[in-house]
């Protein structure tokens, strides 16, 4: 760096340093959370020496810097590394402009640009940034006898208020991203019908409303049903459309770009003829019993609905296998009662004759044979005498 341009740059630190807000032009500025946001200096020409600076309560945070045409970064607070650049003015096409990527919270205040030029001297203006996370979404559930409405990183600090009176506070929560989630609970009332609650989340930049339906329960007894979502003022034709199964598990979704999608598990139960905020249901068992929800939403607005369905029909199969089972059980009892009353049966027939199917004593057996001895002996004899009578006879 030589001499000349050495002193221009000191000369430019002790002027950054000396100048006050008085006759600033001040330019307000509000980006996206997490987006990129551009801060424009006021002036529209190219300069030889650039700076942007954050403005603290103890002085300058160097936010980029550049000379002697390059990008300078030695002095960078370490917050910004890899987020910031310079990019074309949309009207000038001057490379002035700060870019400034995933925007943060922490990012919010004023911003001063310090210009030096030789032709134009030195130029400052101040950039007044502002970072909203707007609302993109609110909750209802419901658990007993309440209701609970809820919000998520939103920033600045939201609102919360419900449709019906009285009204309940609301808890705010801030993450370490500076983001804010806010919730309130309802009391709910012993009521008959329908349950209809609705709930709006609001901050400076935008505000969304859900308003959710509880119906009685619907009890079919075929295996078909009907369930509808809430009616609006509009056809849902302008909103997105979204069915879930225990608050969980998607069903259907349609918006008017990609059209309708079934999830595949529900093909065979959901009739898709033709696109409708009512859905068909078909090939029901008690597996299909529970809550279907329906989610019809759009920019700022979402309308839930929630009906339990009861599924009391027959399920065949189911009792085939029971009766398959009962006969089984009866087959094995009436083989059990036949085998007891053979056996009984048996067991009183050699009671009433104890001779029957007993072995013969051993005593009894020598008495009989001591018995036949006599009657053997006297059958020998007459055999043996009978031919001396016969010779005699001769």
């Amino acid at each position: 760096m030589d001499n000349k341009i050495k002193q221009r740059v000191v000369l430019f630190l002790n002027l950054l340093m000396m100048v006050t807000a008085q006759g600033f032009t001040e330019i307000n500025v509000s980006c996206v959370y997490n987006s990129i946001c551009i801060l424009s200096c006021s002036f529209r020409y190219e300069a030889d020496v650039l700076h942007w600076d954050y403005i603290t309560w103890t002085g300058h945070v160097n936010v980029h810097s550049y000379y002697e045409n390059k990008d300078q970064f030695e002095d960078q607070d370490p917050r910004f590394n890899g987020r910031t650049s310079l990019v074309e003015d949309q009207v000038t096409g001057r490379k002035t402009s700060l870019m400034l990527k995933n925007v943060k919270v922490q990012d919010e205040g004023k911003y001063k640009c310090f210009a030096d030029s030789e032709k134009h001297g030195y130029k400052t203006s101040t950039v007044v940034l502002q970072v909203d996370a707007p609302v993109q979404r609110v909750d209802m559930v419901r658990a007993g006898n309440s209701a609970t409405c809820s919000s998520e990183g939103v920033y600045p600090k939201p609102e919360l208020t419900w449709s019906s009176s009285p009204q309940s506070s609301s808890t705010v929560q801030q993450t370490e991203e500076k983001l804010y989630n806010i919730s309130s609970s309802l009391k709910l009332s012993d009521m008959d019908g329908d349950l209809l609650l609705s709930c709006t989340v609001s901050t400076r930049l935008n505000k969304w409303t859900t308003t959710t339906t509880w119906r009685n329960p619907i009890v079919t007894t075929t295996s078909r049903a009907q369930i509808s979502c809430s009616y609006t003022n509009t056809s849902f034709m302008d909103f997105n459309l979204l069915w879930r199964f225990k608050h969980t598990h998607v069903i259907m979704r349609w918006n008017r770009t990609d059209g309708q999608h079934v999830s595949a598990q529900w093909k065979k139960h959901v009739e898709a003829e033709k696109v409708s905020d009512v859905l068909h249901l078909q090939d029901l068992s008690s597996d299909q019993e529970g809550t279907y929800s329906c989610e019809l939403s759009r920019a700022e607005e979402t309308t839930a609905t929630h009906t339990l369905l009861r599924v009391d029909i027959m399920d065949t199969q189911k009792y085939i296998k029971a009766d398959v089972w009962s006969v089984v059980v009866a087959m094995v009892v009436l083989v059990i009662v036949l085998i007891v009353v053979l056996v009984y049966r048996c067991w009183k027939h050699s009671k009433s004759d104890p001779m029957r199917g007993q072995p013969l004593e051993r005593g009894r057996v020598q008495n009989n044979e001591q018995e036949m001895e006599p009657m053997r002996k006297n059958n020998s004899e007459k055999i043996n005498k009978y031919p001396e009578t016969m010779k005699d006879a001769v």
